[in-house]
């Protein structure tokens, strides 16, 4: 029988795209999110969004035009079915009882399926804001890690029993990049996103002599709605705004205009909201994820998305010193 996955934070974005792909491969996939029942046309529409190639259609790199669908015709013919065969569960990773019980529901509905249970965990469901460090509060912070790692713990050891008293299953937590270096004003997102890596590390190392296997995927800036979904975040704005509408959003830089930090962070924001829309569209981390489920002996840390990305962190992590790479950090994003 088909392998039953689980995928946190499935109503967008890489998440989304995991379910669509995944389903479309022939897997049992059942998707949670903080939304209760989905309205399948927004998904829909998002899925498109994130599967279009968009280029940038003036000098000022503010306006953007569609071109071609990025996504195979295979799915975009069947998207209305795939979407409508994800079992969507209300669960927010931030509540104990609510992860507890719907994880226990999930395994009890996949065990009905499959005859095992629940096969593969994917963590992605994350947040982030857009703040300076010292300018963040507290709360945010707080919310910060207890979406992006603690929810990813609460997740793994809800899990845990039934892969456990199966003797195998697997998990699949999402980082980032970013946790790697520190962005600019995104140290919050940063910290949480070092802190799943290590934590994957030592379920790695603890948890394979259970036949559960553990990796960490590490994508690059990939092109969703991430921006706006921070920007409303951080300041509640943004309203109907999309990440295609470059200098709306460049406009509406979600800093506190009193920060001491707000002149700078300007050029920051207008580079973030650039690079994003021209990275790779989520099914490019979509496959990857394929691969590591189909893999016999899955390694450790993969990496996916953006090779220049990819390649220009990974280099510079290992060979250049820390003092140099926080020196052109800065000036590339024009502080």
């Amino acid at each position: 029988m088909a392998k039953a996955i689980v995928i946190t934070g499935a109503t967008s974005g890489l998440g989304l795209s995991h379910a669509v792909y995944l389903l479309s491969k022939g897997y049992t996939v059942f998707g949670t999110s903080r939304k209760k029942n989905p309205d399948l046309k927004e998904l829909k529409k998002i899925y498109l969004r994130d599967h279009t190639k968009w280029k940038f259609s003036n000098k000022e790199k503010t306006e953007v035009k569609a071109g071609r669908t990025l996504a195979p015709k295979k799915i975009i013919d069947n998207l209305d079915d795939l979407l409508e065969k994800i079992q969507f569960y209300k669960m927010d990773v931030t509540s104990d009882k609510e992860v507890n019980d719907t994880i226990k529901e999930i395994n009890e509905k996949a065990k009905a399926v499959n005859g095992r249970g629940i096969d593969v965990l994917i963590n992605n469901a994350g947040i982030s804001f857009y703040e300076s460090a010292e300018g963040l509060s507290m709360e945010n912070w707080q919310k910060t890690f207890d979406t992006n790692f603690f929810g990813v713990l609460r997740t793994v050891k809800a899990v845990l029993p039934f892969m456990k008293e199966r003797g195998e299953g697997q998990i699949i937590n999402t980082g980032s990049l970013g946790g790697l270096i520190a962005i600019p004003f995104q140290s919050h997102y940063c910290a949480s996103k070092a802190a799943i890596k290590l934590l994957t590390e030592g379920l790695h190392v603890e948890l394979r002599q259970l036949n559960i296997k553990v990796s960490s995927l590490t994508p690059s800036d990939v092109n969703t709605n991430f921006n706006k979904n921070t920007g409303k975040l951080t300041n509640g704005t943004f309203g109907e705004l999309d990440s295609i509408n470059l200098k709306e959003m460049i406009d509406n830089n979600p800093m506190d205009k009193k920060s001491a930090h707000f002149k700078k962070s300007e050029q920051v924001w207008s580079v973030i909201i650039k690079n994003l829309i021209v990275m790779p569209p989520p099914i490019a981390i979509s496959r990857k994820v394929t691969r590591i489920i189909k893999a016999r002996k899955p390694k450790l840390n993969y990496y996916a998305g953006d090779l220049l990305q990819q390649f220009l962190l990974l280099i510079v992590r290992r060979f250049v010193t820390e003092n140099i790479t926080y020196f052109i950090l800065p000036k590339y994003y024009g502080m």
